[in-house]
């Protein structure tokens, strides 16, 4: 039997409250994220990346809104629904939110509530 989590949207977005870690200094961050099944991957803005204290060393180019850009990667631990996800690639952004790509979210199943301003995960 499936577990399910009904968010209420927050601001009239589909927001999730996660953790971030660091997997080498166990640094920790709670944020709010998107779930963006448009994305492959986990995203990260500055502000936290640095918090986090996630180095900088892995270069790549991903593809981007707008074409191809160059950009930093390294790997972190999230946390979220009482699952944690090890390992994760996440990649830097200069500005704006963290996005939960599909990397992750097709562990689930997502559903988005419009009509009712919810988000629903079923595990």
């Amino acid at each position: 039997m499936s577990e399910k989590a009904i968010f209420e949207y927050i601001d009239n977005d589909p927001l999730i409250l996660i953790t971030l870690i660091n997997p080498v200094s166990n640094k920790k961050a709670r944020a709010y994220a998107y779930l963006d099944t448009g994305s492959d991957t986990v995203v990260i803005p500055r502000d936290l990346w640095i918090k986090l204290g996630l180095e900088m060393h892995n270069r790549a180019s991903a593809s981007a809104v707008g074409g191809i850009v160059t950009t930093w990667y390294s790997w972190v631990h999230m946390q979220f629904l009482g699952d944690e996800h090890r390992d994760i690639i996440a990649f830097y952004q200069d500005e704006g939110d963290v996005l939960i790509g599909r990397s992750v979210i097709d562990k689930y199943s997502v559903t988005f509530d419009g009509r009712n301003s919810s988000l629903i995960i079923d595990k």
